[in-house]
């Protein structure tokens, strides 16, 4: 029997260091190293290069049964076989020990150190093979709840961790009083002993075995901010050896990752101390068979052969972090019933009751929540089930609830349904008064469905959490489940089981859209009518825009946008601007008739525009008239005469400064005679007026033919 054993741990051991061995991914080609790297490898294959790590730091390097393994190890090895270099891991005592001695040259590599600016100073980095968030470690009876309730408090750290920097600086509004630890457990203490109120540190599957080594302490935050990358660090001067390296993590990124799962495993077994029966069980069968019975959304679903909802997110865990490998089976519930009572199926989600415990073992409950009582809105609240003597009681048909309300109650009235839709529906109706159930499964269902108008009237204190019952010819499969479940978060795996169901349908949608379906039909009616009036409004609105636009083109001049003759012969005296007193301003352009002779009516045209956009620009507020080709009207509103002959020499400078090329080398400005008088309300005529500027503009023009010395020609 010894000897048996002794062969069974044997098996044990080897399946945690080689388990996924035969598994390992191919990776195509060899890693392909430049010269310089061949060539150091070459020169110092014979030499051993000593690798520092922390020695506490959980998945990557750990003892169990007598020997350390890990992730470093396996990949040291891998390492020796792809790069031909004998990489070996450094007897150390501490993280603090092995950074020291690296930095005083006594160990050629770190693994493990996070680059940081001070760091890359002097060392260089590799890629991370493996990147773990940091975690928060509390007391359970503290008011550390979250990572801000570090605020203002003293928290723990590794001595020479590069969080201590980073925290504050991704999370500035929390200042905290620093205390530094040569190890994570003498933090820890300390944590427990009330010394500090937090402890940070990296998880990496170390924080499992703190949780089952501190049972007084809890993890209060994962800070996937700020991750401990675990990668090699070299000396500055000798970059080569981190190239090297760093090409094998970038080329053999599938072995890491079956590595890191094989190591997980393998410390996760560490970690909950799992017994010599136990490790025989998994080295020898390591599979066991899951019956899945008739869907119980959210918790259970089988589609294609697999193993949905909650119940079977929370065994994909479970396999991942202890390395079971679950077969799954479907049927109905009686099937699968008689199949786990004759051993045929190992696994089963059932209520755990007294006459089920002869043909199964229960390990610890995936949920804890117990079930509550839900009625109407209407429905008074009930204490407990008690307050549902002589009430009408939904029960799905085989549910322990049946057998439960007959022992407590003196007259239950049980209605059996045969499912939770079937309750649901009843209860809507008003045909019963209550139904129990969990709570995760009427939060699914209320919300899926719509069912707005029931909610929880009470809660029973009955042990109803929910269980994988275990058959009783594995006892070492029971007690390994009751092992690692305390490790599984039931919201994380309610998160991703309830994504792997199907989605309900909305029954308070679908009578919404029936509704609507109707208003859509008398819309439909109301938008014939709609469109023919729109179209009627539409045809109308196109007369009147092209109305519109043909009114424009009569009476606004195409060259500058003023308006012209025929606007300024019909509309004028009944549109301009009301503003008195008015300037009215004459003008008679220079030069226009030579520059058409000179240039061409082109450039006559760009004359005048150019004259047009400085009168514009001087007199925005100005009603704009061009009444012939070289003619101007400009009605100047709130304009006195005291102002007037500012305006007009204010124009006259204007023109002066704006120039353009005519021809190669010949530039030009506008200018022209101008005339103004003064309206100084409405009575006064405004042709009248037009008349007296017009009298001055030929005045203004004469004078300037008689001061006109630089040409022959007179201006036009």
């Amino acid at each position: 029997m010894r000897l048996k054993a002794a062969l069974l741990m044997c098996l044990a051991l080897a399946l945690c260091m080689f388990g996924s061995a035969r598994a390992l991914p191919r990776e195509n080609g060899s890693i392909p190293f430049d010269a310089d790297q061949l060539a150091w490898i070459a020169a110092h294959k014979n030499q051993v290069l000593s690798v520092g790590f922390d020695p506490f730091a959980g998945v990557d390097s750990f003892e169990f049964q007598g020997r350390r393994i890990g992730l470093l190890p396996a990949l040291l090895s891998d390492m020796q076989v792809q790069l031909g270099l004998r990489l070996e891991a450094a007897e150390v005592k501490s993280w603090d020990d092995a950074y020291s001695r690296f930095l005083a040259g006594k160990i050629d590599l770190l693994y493990g150190a996070n680059p940081t600016p001070e760091r890359e100073k002097v060392m260089r980095f590799t890629r991370a093979a493996q990147k773990y968030p940091y975690v928060v470690f509390a007391r359970k009876d503290s008011l550390v709840q979250t990572l801000g309730d570090l605020d203002g408090k003293k928290v723990g750290f590794l001595a020479n961790d590069f969080v201590i920097e980073q925290l504050p600086a991704e999370f500035p509004n929390i200042h905290i009083r620093v205390n530094s630890f040569e190890d994570q457990r003498e933090g820890l203490k300390a944590l427990v002993a009330g010394e500090v109120d937090g402890f940070v540190t990296a998880g990496g599957g170390v924080e499992y075995e703190f949780l089952i080594d501190f049972p007084t302490l809890t993890l209060v935050a994962e800070i996937k901010a700020i991750t401990s990358d675990m990668t090699f660090a070299v000396a500055r001067d000798r970059a080569v050896l981190g190239q090297i390296i760093d090409r094998y993590l970038e080329h053999r990124r599938l072995i890491i990752q079956t590595l890191s799962l094989d190591a997980r495993r393998s410390y996760n077994r560490k970690v909950l101390r799992l017994s010599e029966a136990e490790l025989g069980w998994l080295a020898q069968h390591g599979e066991a068979v899951v019956g899945v019975a008739e869907d119980y959304l959210p918790f259970d679903y089988f589609h294609n052969g697999e193993y949905k909802g909650i119940a079977g997110a929370t065994l994909d865990r479970i396999g991942d972090l202890i390395g079971i490998r679950f077969k799954v089976v479907g049927g109905s519930f009686a099937k699968m019933l008689e199949r786990a009572q004759a051993g045929e199926v190992h696994v089963l989600n059932l209520a755990k009751t007294a006459d089920r415990q002869e043909y199964f073992l229960f390990p610890r409950a995936i949920s804890t929540e117990r079930d509550i009582i839900v009625g109407l809105k209407s429905s008074p609240p009930v204490q407990d089930v008690y307050g549902l003597d002589g009430r009408r009681v939904a029960v799905i048909d085989g549910f322990w609830h049946e057998e439960y309300l007959r022992k407590n109650l003196k007259a239950p009235h049980i209605v059996k349904t045969s499912d939770i839709m079937a309750s649901l529906r009843l209860l809507r109706a008003g045909k019963v008064d209550y139904l129990i159930e969990n709570p995760t499964v009427v939060e699914f269902y209320i919300n899926g469905l719509g069912y707005t108008d029931l909610v929880k009237r009470g809660s029973t204190s009955k042990d109803s959490f929910v269980y994988f019952g275990v058959s009783r010819q594995q006892p070492e499969l029971a007690a390994i489940m009751d092992k690692v479940i305390p490790l599984i978060q039931f919201d994380e795996m309610k998160y991703l089981g309830i994504q792997t169901v199907p989605t309900l349908r909305n029954e308070a949608n679908r009578q919404l859209t029936m509704m609507l379906a109707a208003l859509a039909v008398a819309m439909l009616f109301i938008l014939a009518l709609t469109l023919r009036t729109v179209r009627k409004l539409a045809e109308q609105k196109a007369k009147t825009q092209f109305l519109h636009e043909r009114e424009h083109l009569l009476y606004t001049d195409s060259l500058t946008g003023f308006h012209n003759r025929n606007y300024f012969s019909q509309k004028a005296d009944a549109t301009v601007n009301v503003n008195f007193p008015q300037a009215i301003v004459v003008a008679d352009m220079n030069n226009l008739k030579r520059v058409n002779d000179s240039h061409g009516h082109a450039a006559g045209d760009s004359l005048i525009k150019a004259f047009a956009a400085a009168a514009l620009a001087q007199w925005p507020r100005a009603d704009c008239y061009r009444i012939g080709g070289d003619e101007f009207v400009f009605i100047l509103p709130d304009c006195a005469e005291q102002h007037v002959a500012g305006e007009l020499e204010a124009l006259r400078r204007r023109c002066q400064l704006t120039r353009f090329e005519v021809a190669p080398g010949v530039w030009i400005s506008p200018s022209a005679a101008l005339g103004h008088a003064l309206r100084a309300d409405a009575d006064s005529s405004l042709q009248a007026c037009i008349a007296r500027a017009d009298e001055r503009m030929y005045a203004a023009k004469a004078s300037m033919k008689k001061r006109r010395t630089d040409a022959p020609s007179e201006p036009d």
